[in-house]
């Protein structure tokens, strides 16, 4: 069955619930009780970094619209400094953050 129409279908070679192996056809009621299903979640390392991220902007405070509002008027008055070495070191620091 293809649900999302980005694959070929479901891979039957791989399982995502280990299944209780009965070679009996017709499993008797006792069987069908014991028998213990468990479903495993295996998480890319996209995955992990992208949860990762996602619990440090929890964690960030919440935006300081006086602080916005001040550099904000900073550069319309053209008095806004950029320091560049301080830009391009927290870029670099991201970068690295991401890999």
């Amino acid at each position: 069955m293809n649900i999302n129409k980005l694959t070929g279908g479901v891979d039957n070679s791989s399982r995502t619930r280990n299944e209780p192996v009965n070679k009996d056809p017709a499993p008797t009621a006792k069987a069908q009780e014991s028998a213990v299903f468990t479903d495993q979640v295996k998480l890319s390392a996209s995955s992990k970094s992208i949860q990762q991220v996602e619990a440090e902007i929890r964690e960030m405070p919440d935006v300081d619209d006086a602080t916005v509002e001040r550099i904000r008027g900073a550069i319309e008055r053209g008095e806004y400094k950029i320091d560049y070495e301080k830009l391009a070191g927290k870029m670099l620091d991201f970068e690295d953050r991401l890999n």
